[in-house]
């Protein structure tokens, strides 16, 4: 039971032994990266600034807009019957 038990821990050991020292990464201090930060924020800039003007273009030159209008326009349409339809009956019962 003992020898069950003990086994483990000696593979994690020499797992552990056998690895060697890991080697030492170099962590940026805090000045180099607030350095850094103006132009990672320039290029995220940019590039979200392109991906939108792509976007709006695409968009521009597609017919998804005209579709639009029309199907909102005729939902519409069809709300408006519906509610003059439905409120302009006369009251039953007479009051």
């Amino acid at each position: 039971m003992r020898l069950l038990l003990s086994l483990p821990v000696l593979v994690f050991v020499l797992f552990i032994a056998l690895e060697g020292t890991a080697p030492a990464q170099a962590a940026p201090d805090l000045g180099s990266a607030l350095e850094s930060l103006p132009g990672k924020l320039k290029e995220f800039g940019s590039t979200v600034e392109s991906k939108a003007r792509a976007a709006i273009e695409h968009i521009k030159q597609s017919d998804f807009p005209t579709k639009t209008w029309k199907w909102l326009s005729k939902t519409v349409s069809k709300v408006r019957e519906k509610f003059k339809a439905t409120f302009s009956q006369a009251p039953e019962g007479g009051t």
